[in-house]
């Protein structure tokens, strides 16, 4: 059967669902934490609000892999789009902390089913440089749902700090269009497993340490910034939002050029200038004295996160047998959102210690510690590594 046109822009929506999981809620979240201030430990639980689905997406994505593999991946989408509409909206009504929290790993769980079939649908039907421009083009089309779903909380945000919820209704228009077009890849294209093919455990663990550190840092922007923007003097939600707006704006841009970069330079030289984009973000960050300086650092992080997703995917795809794609790809669905997870276990401690300029330089010398100075090392001992 012919791939339809319409298979990738399906794949690209359904891939904008993940980002928008967090996203949509992030400048609601002073708002939300005031609702709920008489609650104890409301200024870490409002945080949990915005990633505890990371911790569910760590666990359930291992398990949607195997099943991805095992039963097919367009099923397992549709349940995992319906589950996310539902989970996602209760939000909207729900009026305890610790319920919420609920639907939000509930939400986790959509999203880990989700992730996971659109990879490796995304890696089944497309092959070489194809597969390399459609992965740059879905941590594109990431970044842009993100500008689309965050400049609408941050709108809603303004009416009530409920109202972002009710976003999670706009995947109900998915459901019929993939159970059309969504299909198997062509025979052509379907490669059948052999008994000698492994699974690569020491490089995938590898990615998935890569990811686990950009996600762990890159989640102290919505977690933070939004409250780091009120200590300089704007109560607004817009502004917080827009500076959300603004790393999704520019991950998307180095995300679409990435199929360019990858020809020139490889995989390991962009990570390396991923991570110098994230350590120098977060430095500006730490010197900031306005919401001007909060601006300019926020193109530097998501200039590095639109590199480097594309970047791991493909790099951990090209090297994992195509029966086990859906394994892989769970195995890093589990390492970016367990860091999602844990990033306010790091960053909120180090903010009652050392302020939020304090974390904001410590995210940056983290950055620099464990990913700029190994990488720099390995391509100065072996130059022509790509």
């Amino acid at each position: 059967m012919p791939r339809s046109v319409l298979l990738l822009p399906i794949l690209l929506a359904c891939a904008s669902l993940t980002v928008m999981a967090g996203a949509t809620i992030a400048p609601g979240l002073p708002g939300l934490q005031a609702h709920f201030a008489d609650q104890a430990n409301a200024d870490y639980l409002s945080r949990f609000i915005l990633t505890a689905p990371g911790i569910a997406i760590a666990v359930s994505a291992p398990v949607a892999g195997l099943f991805a593999d095992k039963l097919g991946r367009r099923v397992l989408l549709q349940v995992g789009v319906a589950l996310y509409i539902v989970a996602g909206t209760s939000g909207f009504w729900l009026d305890d902390l610790y319920t919420m929290l609920l639907s939000r790993l509930l939400l986790g769980v959509a999203v880990g089913i989700i992730m996971v079939c659109t990879t490796a649908l995304l890696t089944d039907h497309f092959q070489g440089a194809e597969r390399d421009k459609a992965m740059g083009v879905q941590s594109s089309a990431m970044a842009v749902g993100g500008i689309v779903f965050i400049a609408i909380g941050s709108v809603l945000a303004q009416v009530s700090w409920r109202s972002p919820f009710l976003v999670y209704l706009a995947p109900v228009v998915l459901l019929p269009l993939i159970y059309r077009y969504v299909t198997k890849p062509p025979a052509s294209l379907q490669v059948q497993g052999g008994e000698n093919e492994k699974f690569p455990i020491g490089f995938a663990c590898l990615i998935y340490a890569i990811g686990f550190v950009f996600m762990l840092l890159f989640y102290f922007v919505p977690t933070q910034v939004p409250f780091y923007i009120q200590e300089l003097g704007e109560n607004s939600p817009a502004y917080a939002g827009f500076a959300i707006v603004c790393s999704q704006i520019f991950g998307a841009i180095a995300s679409a050029k990435f199929f360019w970069l990858r020809a020139k330079l490889g995989h390991r030289r962009i990570l390396l200038i991923s991570g110098l984009c994230m350590a120098s973000g977060y430095l500006v960050l730490s010197q900031a004295q306005s919401i001007e300086m909060v601006y300019l650092g926020m193109p530097l992080i998501g200039t590095g996160l639109g590199f480097n997703f594309p970047n791991m995917s493909i790099w951990l795809m090209s090297r994992v047998p195509s029966t086990m794609r859906g394994r892989a790809s769970g195995g890093l669905s589990t390492a970016i959102f367990l860091g999602l997870f844990l990033s306010p276990f790091l960053s909120q401690p180090m903010v009652n210690r050392l302020g939020q300029e304090g974390a904001f330089f410590m995210a940056s010398l983290i950055m620099l510690v464990i990913i700029v100075v190994p990488v720099t090392v390995a391509l100065m001992r072996k130059p022509k590594l790509v």
